[in-house]
Formats: C-alpha cells, structure tokens, sequence
C-alpha cells in the first residue's frame, strides 16, 4: 500500500528530499503522495519531524 500524508503535516519539506522516487509534491496546504509512483519505501516516513507519512 503506498504512503499518505496525513493534515498533521506542517509543509516542511523534509519528506520531499527525502523521496528517492520524487512522488512527493505540494498539496493544498500540505505535501502530498502519488500513489502510482510510490515504492513504499518509507524514507518519507523516517525523515518526518511529526510523523504525517504513513502507509494507507
């Protein structure tokens, strides 16, 4: 299941370079996931300061 970005993100940025696929991108107020290029691989998840990566 990929990853999802939950409304605790505060846009920080840090799962963005984080992503070895590029699948994250800004949202509407948050940063959010592209299922279909998602490996879930959970860096994203590792490197969230508030934990707002997680898979679905």
């Amino acid at each position: 299941m990929a990853y999802q970005i939950s409304d605790a993100c505060i846009a920080c940025g840090s799962c963005v370079e984080g992503c070895p696929v590029e699948a994250i991108s800004m949202g509407d107020g948050k940063y959010e996931i592209n299922e279909e290029l998602c490996v879930e691989c959970g860096a994203c998840e590792s490197v969230c300061p508030v934990g707002a990566p997680a898979q679905k």
